[in-house]
C-alpha cells in the first residue's frame, strides 16, 4: 500500500482530530457526572445541624432529628 505525502497528511490529521474529539466527549461526560454529584448544604430548623444532600432531593430529612427540611438551601457546592 503506497501512500502519497498528501494522503499521509490527511490520514494523520484525521486521526489527530478523532483523538481530540474523543477526549472532548470524555471531558463533557465527566463534567456532567460531577454536576450530578453536586451537593447542597442545609441547616435543620429544629436542631440547627448542618448536613449535605444530593441535588435531586427536594425535601431532605435531617440525619440527626429526622425533621423534614422546609427552608431554602444554605450553600451549594459544585
Amino acid at each position: 500500500m503506497n501512500l502519497s505525502l498528501a494522503h499521509f497528511f490527511i490520514l494523520d490529521v484525521t486521526v489527530f482530530l478523532a483523538v481530540i474529539l474523543t477526549a472532548w466527549l470524555f471531558f463533557l461526560r465527566t463534567r456532567r457526572r460531577s454536576q450530578l454529584d453536586a451537593r447542597r448544604f442545609f441547616i435543620c430548623g429544629s436542631c440547627q445541624k448542618t448536613f449535605a444532600e444530593r441535588v435531586p432531593y427536594q425535601r431532605p430529612r435531617c440525619p440527626q432529628c429526622g425533621a423534614i427540611y422546609e427552608g431554602a438551601t444554605v450553600k451549594e457546592k459544585g
